[in-house]
């Protein structure tokens, strides 16, 4: 997403750390003492401040289409854009990131459950980019910066 935003020259938004921000606390703890509609809801006020920027790259978390108001938010707002690894990229990243503390996200066959449940949300953004295992940050941001530039350019 910072890619993305820098190619395009624009802002860019990652709602979870905005999230952690505001609140002064992680995802997980909020998940833990708000539970996850408290969550949501947090997650749908600031997806609302991010598509008040104008043009903007907003990282959205993996629940964020679950909610019909953020999908209809984000239709209105401007091009959406699906990057589209392999699961099993996405369950590696997780873990060598240090990101497996996700709430949603307790075990691999939990999560495969929870991505299939949301592929089909996922599936009817703007651009669905597939994206290889051995591809960069940087090569997918090249990619994904083309097709929404041509995709924005279609009248």
């Amino acid at each position: 997403g910072r890619l993305l935003a820098a190619r395009l020259g624009v802002a860019f938004v990652d709602l979870d750390e905005q999230i952690e921000g505001a609140s002064g606390t992680t995802v997980r703890q909020l998940f833990a003492d708000i539970g996850e509609a408290g969550f949501r809801s947090l997650e749908a006020a600031e997806l609302e401040r991010a598509c008040q920027l104008g043009s903007a790259v907003v990282a959205t978390g993996g629940g964020t289409l679950t909610q019909d108001s953020n999908r209809s938010l984000l239709r209105r707002a401007g091009l959406t854009i699906f990057l589209n690894p392999s699961f099993g990229a996405i369950s590696r990243r997780i873990a060598l990131a240090g990101k497996s503390d996700r709430p949603l996200f307790r075990d691999e066959r939990q999560a495969l459950e929870l991505y299939r449940s949301r592929l089909p949300l996922y599936r009817v953004a703007d651009v669905v980019l597939d994206v290889a295992d051995t591809e960069s940050a940087d090569e997918v941001a090249s990619r994904a910066a083309l097709m929404l530039t041509a995709k924005s350019c279609v009248t």
